[in-house]
Order: C-alpha cells, then structure tokens, then sequence
C-alpha cells in the first residue's frame, strides 16, 4: 500500500508541476516574464500533459480534472496549439496564397530524394495557388513555374544566391528587399492587384534557431551553448520583429505576411507579430499544424498573418516532405 502511495504521490506531484509550467510558459498569470527555453518547449509540454491525462483517465483517478481546469484556463493558448477542422464548405473563390520554405530546393542534398525541383514544380501545379511566397530560394535549382507570368526573387545580402521569392498570377508591383541589420536573413514585399483591389504582400524569413541533434539541456557539454544560442536567437528576432512592424506601419494596404518565424506560437516573437493581425491557422486551420519536421512533437514556425479587413475562407497545411517544412496555403476574401 505504502509503495503505491509514494508511486501516486510522486507521478501527481511531477504532473503538478509540469501543469504549472504550462500554464507559465502559456503566460497565463500575465507575469511579464520572458522565458525562451520554456516558450521554445511549450508544445512538449503540452503533449506530455496530454498523456498524463489520459493515463489519469484510465485509471479513473480524480488528477484527471486538474487537467481539464487547466485546459479550461489556457483555452486560448490551447487554439495556437491545435484546430478542430472547421464543418463548413467553402464556395467563395476567393485569392489563394501558399507559404513555403523550400530549403534552396535540396541544393545540398539533404533529402535522399531525386529531382526535388521537379516535384516542387509539380506539386504547386496540382494545389494551384494564385499566389506563392518562397523562403530559402534560390535561382540556381529552382523550376520554371511556367504557370506564373509575375515573379520576383530578392537575396538576403547582396550578391547572395539564397533568398525569398513570390510567384504569381496576377501582377506584382512596387516590390522592394526587405533587409535586417547584421543578419543573413530578410524578405521582399510587394502589392499585388486582385479584384480591383490592392494589397500588400510581404515574405518574411526571421532569424533561425540553427538548432542541431547535439543541442540538448540535458548534456552538460551542450546545454550553456544551446540556451546561449536559444537567447541570443529569441532576441535577434525580438528586433527583427520590432523593425519590421515599423515598416508596416507605414503601409495603407490591407497586408498578408508569409513568414517562416523561426519560432512557435508561444514566444515573444509571435506575440509581436501578431498584434492587431489575425494567424490565418486559428481561423481555418486543422490539427497540430506542424510545419516544422522535428522529431517527436509538433512544431509550427510557419505564418500567414493578414489584417483584420480581410477574411480566411480556408486553412490547408500540406503534408508532404520535398523540404525540412511543410508548405501552407490559405485561401482569403477581402470583408
């Protein structure tokens, strides 16, 4: 019996724990405190939680409700996490616009896969979206698009081969780099004209966490460097963020951002940008929406943001496997 106590004891006071650290890193005492290692494992955590629950279930043990107050707590929070598909069929045509980080199209061969370029090319074929935004592209590899009279590709630094690309069918105009001080990374925008209406579009790649299979908190080797990288990142971001909402606010467009944040939806970063925009994954979206291929948990880094003027008629995150992303598209309707 004594056994069977401490055995209870003990998981209950870890899953005590893990609950609190959830409710944290979710922000949601609203303490004001910045913690990017604990905001960068949210969704683990969450998971986790998850199972502890279902364990508690199965037993038929009363810990079991402490989940559901704290799920009732971090609803919200709960949404940027995972989306119950919407029942509702969509007639509207709308503008369709896919987000994609395509790796500079396996330059390198990290994939073991032949001719990514090509089922790239026949991929965004058959999903057919009006519009494209492409992160990590480069002119070298990539396809025709031959289905795409506008396209526009701006690098990262000046002369470089890798940089963010937009294809589309309807023209594009006013394009301009978008450039982050002391940073390989940046993106374009440019207006787009659509329905006798015109719209700013911009193609966002923030500051990467170049997180590798040696990062772990756990080695005593690794761990400073992996939190030092982590922090140094998070803040990076913060300021890439910062400039670019002051280039937004100059813009007098109803605006779509496509953007590899580099980050989830419980860090700083994401707060920041979505201020005053609407993720178009709460909107339509379905499941986890990962579109990040790390191991074990679900991993969202990637955005389409619009302005409240426009309406997210449709969510898809596509699962297929021709990058380290997965591709998303979203179909919207000016109000």
């Amino acid at each position: 019996m004594g056994e069977k106590s401490f055995f209870f004891n003990s998981i209950l006071t870890i899953n005590i724990l893990l609950l609190l650290l959830q409710l944290i890193a979710m922000d949601i005492f609203n303490l004001g405190f910045n913690f990017p290692i604990l905001s960068l494992v949210t969704p683990v955590l969450c998971c986790i939680n998850l199972i502890f629950a279902f364990y508690w279930f199965l037993q038929f043990k009363w810990p079991f409700f402490l989940f559901l107050i704290v799920f009732a707590m971090s609803f919200e929070s709960w949404q940027l996490l995972y989306q119950f598909k919407s029942k509702g069929i969509t007639t509207s045509k709308g503008l369709t616009l896919m987000s994609y980080n395509v790796r500079s199209f396996n330059r390198y061969d990290w994939l073991d896969i032949k001719d990514i370029p090509s089922l790239i090319d026949d991929f965004i074929a058959k999903v057919n979206p009006d519009v494209v935004c492409f992160q990590e592209y480069t002119l070298e590899t990539a396809p025709l698009f031959q289905n795409y009279p506008y396209k526009i590709f701006r690098p990262y630094v000046p002369k470089g081969k890798i940089g963010s690309s937009i294809i589309s069918k309807y023209p594009l105009f006013n394009s301009k780099i978008i450039s982050f001080e002391a940073s390989s990374n940046g993106g374009i925008q440019s207006d787009i004209f659509w329905n006798q209406d015109t719209l700013r579009l911009y193609n966002l790649h923030f500051e990467s966490l170049r997180i590798n299979s040696k990062d772990t908190l756990l080695s005593s080797n690794y761990s400073e460097k992996f939190r030092s990288k982590v922090k140094n990142a998070f803040e990076t971001q913060k300021q890439q963020v910062f400039e670019f909402n002051l280039l937004s606010e100059k813009n007098k467009f109803p605006e779509i951002i496509c953007t590899d944040l580099n980050n989830n939806a419980f860090s700083e970063s994401y707060k920041n940008l979505s201020i005053n925009r609407i993720d178009a994954f709460n909107e339509k979206g379905s499941g986890f929406g990962s579109t990040y291929q790390f191991p074990f948990f679900p991993l969202r880094i990637d955005y389409i943001f619009i302005s409240p003027e426009i309406r997210v008629l449709d969510f898809v995150t596509h699962d297929i496997k021709f990058s380290d992303h997965n591709p998303i598209s979203a179909k919207l309707e000016l109000n």
